[in-house]
C-alpha cells in the first residue's frame, strides 16, 4: 500500500513539474507610461488614440476625476524607445508626453540560484 502511494505521490509531482513556467505579458515588460492627451469628451479621445495607432503606438485611454470632472486620458505604453519617439509623441498629439510610470526590469537571479519560495517554510 505505502509503494502505491509513493508511485502516486511520484508521478503527481512528476506531472507538476511543468507549472513553473511563467507567462510574461506585456504590462509586465520594462516599458515607460506616457499620457498623451487629457479629455472631456469621449471622442477627442478617441480620434487620439486612432491618430496615435495609425503611427505604429499601441496606446489606452484611463477614465478619471479630477476636481469632480470626468476625464479621459490617452496613455501610450512604450516598450522600445527610440531617439525619435517623444519627439513623434509630440508632433502627433501636439503636446510634450508626461511621464506617468516607469516599469523597471526584474533583476535576474545569479546562476544556480533557486527563487524565494513564496510561503514561508514555517507555513506549509
Amino acid at each position: 500500500m505505502r509503494a502505491l502511494l509513493l508511485g502516486l505521490l511520484l508521478a503527481g509531482v512528476c506531472l507538476l513539474g511543468g507549472c513553473g513556467d511563467e507567462t510574461v505579458y506585456d504590462w509586465q515588460r520594462p516599458h515607460d507610461t506616457y499620457q498623451v492627451g487629457s479629455f472631456s469628451k469621449a471622442d477627442n479621445a478617441n480620434a487620439l488614440k486612432a491618430k496615435l495607432g495609425q503611427n505604429g503606438f499601441e496606446c489606452r485611454i484611463e477614465t478619471e476625476i479630477k476636481n469632480g470632472q470626468f476625464v479621459l486620458n490617452v496613455l501610450v505604453d512604450v516598450y522600445d524607445r527610440q531617439p525619435d519617439t517623444m519627439t513623434r509623441l509630440e508632433r502627433i498629439a501636439g503636446v510634450k508626453p508626461l511621464l506617468r510610470e516607469r516599469t523597471p526590469a526584474k533583476t535576474a537571479a545569479p546562476a544556480g540560484s533557486s527563487p524565494a519560495p513564496a510561503v514561508p517554510a514555517s507555513g506549509i
